[in-house]
């Protein structure tokens, strides 16, 4: 028997399922084995400690003890909703393909010359980013200095998706007309 034989030899003893030849082995091993040996003595000293008829009983009011301890706990912030998991969600699956996209320019063609949706799709973003990066140039001139830009970041965002959305829908409706 080896040391790693040895170490399942000594769980199957602590489960007392360890058959009585393998037991023998076990014995041999560890009184030649020093390594094993102080593994097996830390082992049975362990056995020992949790079958002590003590421990195996909760003290009188523990789990009203533990119960009041939780409660006293701070309490953990809110959830984030799930429509903003999704929105997030979905954002980051844009932004994933827009900049796989933009580094790959030839992927783009290729998709665009396959499909009139995405052709429609890809002129209709252009113009609308070009008139987002206007827009969103004058508005944080705007806004320089105040602490509503988080605030109207994700407006942008939110309507960024919207009119991503409902172009998809309208090329849809087109192409099935």
């Amino acid at each position: 028997m080896d040391c790693k034989q040895a170490n399942l030899a000594m769980m199957e003893h602590m489960e007392k399922t360890i058959q009585p030849q393998q037991a023998q082995d076990l014995a041999r091993h560890v009184m030649s084995c020093e390594d094993c040996r102080e593994y097996y003595i830390g082992f049975d000293m362990a056995l020992d400690i949790l079958n002590e008829p003590e421990l195996s009983i909760a003290p009188p009011g523990f789990t009203n003890n533990v119960m009041a301890q939780v409660r006293e706990l701070p309490a953990h912030t809110k959830p984030i909703p799930l429509f903003l998991r999704i929105l997030w969600g979905f954002g980051g699956i844009i932004l994933g393909i827009a900049l796989l996209l933009a580094f790959n320019p030839e992927w783009l063609t290729a998709i665009t010359e396959a499909s009139p949706i995405l052709y429609n799709i890809q002129s209709a973003m252009l113009a609308l980013s070009a008139a987002v990066a206007s827009w969103l140039a004058d508005w944080m001139a705007s806004y320089q200095g105040t602490g509503n830009l988080m605030l109207h970041g994700a407006l942008v965002f939110v309507a960024a998706v919207g009119a991503l959305l409902l172009i998809l829908q309208r090329s849809e409706k087109s192409t099935k007309a």
